[in-house]
């Protein structure tokens, strides 16, 4: 594909638009792309990015990405007119909900973008979507106002210098009515999710963040146990996104 657009969104975070061949029709919300790194000589292993956006009429895909290593950082220096390999897309998205359902939607740091073209979908399906976004600090923040147009944000911030102070779970003081939860982002922050509304009525969706090797599950290389410990499922393939009800967290 070409890159459209690459903008620095943080000091570390960054938002690549691609444009070309592509099956933007078959995306889902939770889906992601493995991105060939250079020629593939140096580093064989390709990476993995969530499709943060994906439009169909514009025929262009949006990845927003942090670096902390090689690869992403020669993500992050890719300019309008080069050209990157890629596979996708990959992996099983968040199954959507019934017309004007009220859902609760969260993510936390690099979990937040696959977040974003899930309430591009419910907002189509006229839902009432609560939206939680965890960051580290102000200077951490990216995509809200993109967020604000889909429904209402509550932002919080490990320092308190934005928004809610501490985890995501701590602007959680009065639970509404919501029939679903969508969330990506660090297993701790899923796990408490988790455990917060362990005695609600909530049907509970989390993509998981897993190092792959393959993309396509023939390597079993990011598997996650059975709620019952008995077997294994590939993040890649039977993910990255789970009901909460059959992975262990």
């Amino acid at each position: 594909m070409e890159v459209l657009q690459n903008i620095q969104l943080t000091k570390d975070v960054f938002s690549l638009k691609l444009g070309g061949e592509f099956s933007y029709e078959k995306v889902q919300a939770g889906q992601f792309v493995n991105i060939l790194i250079g020629d593939g000589k140096t580093h064989p292993l390709r990476r993995p990015i969530s499709i943060a956006s994906c439009d169909v009429e514009e025929r262009s895909l949006t990845l927003i990405h942090r670096v902390v290593g090689v690869g992403t950082h020669w993500l992050s220096e890719l300019k309008q007119g080069d050209r990157i390999d890629l596979m996708g897309p990959l992996g099983n998205g968040f199954p959507l909900p019934d017309e004007n359902s009220k859902v609760l939607v969260v993510g936390g740091g690099v979990g937040i973008p696959p977040l974003y073209e899930l309430c591009k979908q419910l907002s189509k399906l006229n839902c009432y979507i609560d939206i939680i976004l965890g960051f580290r600090d102000e200077d951490d923040l990216f995509m809200v106002k993109e967020f604000e147009k889909y429904g209402n944000v509550i932002t919080c911030t490990e320092d308190g210098s934005e928004g809610v102070k501490g985890f995501v779970t701590c602007a959680l003081v009065n639970d509404e009515e919501w029939t679903t939860l969508y969330s990506c982002g660090p297993l701790p922050m899923l796990r408490a999710l988790k455990e917060h509304f362990s005695h609600k009525e909530i049907a509970g969706y989390v993509s998981l963040e897993e190092r792959m090797a393959c993309g396509v599950g023939a390597c079993y290389g990011c598997t996650v146990e059975t709620k019952d410990r008995t077997a294994t499922k590939r993040v890649c393939k039977e993910g990255p996104v789970f009901s909460w009800e059959e992975i262990c967290l």
